[in-house]
């Protein structure tokens, strides 16, 4: 099963061009959004990766992103391995936060992938 990653923009012109120009290049594919859009405004769009490399990518996509179109921040939600939500920002004028995202992002998708292989393990054949 992937690891579905929610990004959160602050307007739908932001999200739009994501979809638009970076979503194709990115290593996983656009899904339903985890969280639902809520009255906080957000605009959310759900990307799946299958690897965690395709999940620290992503990180530094949408800095790149995020530096060339001079928007803000966005918010990344996950849900961790323990089951709880997981979140961090990305902005476009820190390379450093995008990284630290990326490192916590990355482990939380290696956690998910090694568990679903290990339930996949434990189940018997089919016949």
């Amino acid at each position: 099963m992937p690891f579905l990653i929610t990004v959160a923009f602050a307007t739908e012109h932001d999200r739009s061009d994501f979809e638009q120009r970076i979503l194709p290049r990115v290593r996983g594919h656009r899904a339903e959004p985890a969280l639902p859009e809520q009255e906080d405004g957000a605009h959310r769009v759900g990307i799946t990766v299958t690897s965690p490399s395709a999940a620290r990518d992503l990180c530094h996509q949408l800095q790149a992103f995020l530096a060339h179109n001079k928007s803000g921040q966005v918010a990344v939600e996950w849900t961790g391995p323990d089951g709880t939500l997981q979140s961090g920002q990305v902005s476009g004028d820190s390379q450093r936060d995008a990284e630290v995202l990326a490192l916590r992002l990355g482990a939380a998708a290696r956690a998910h992938l090694d568990a679903e292989k290990g339930r996949d393990a434990e189940s018997p054949p089919a016949e």
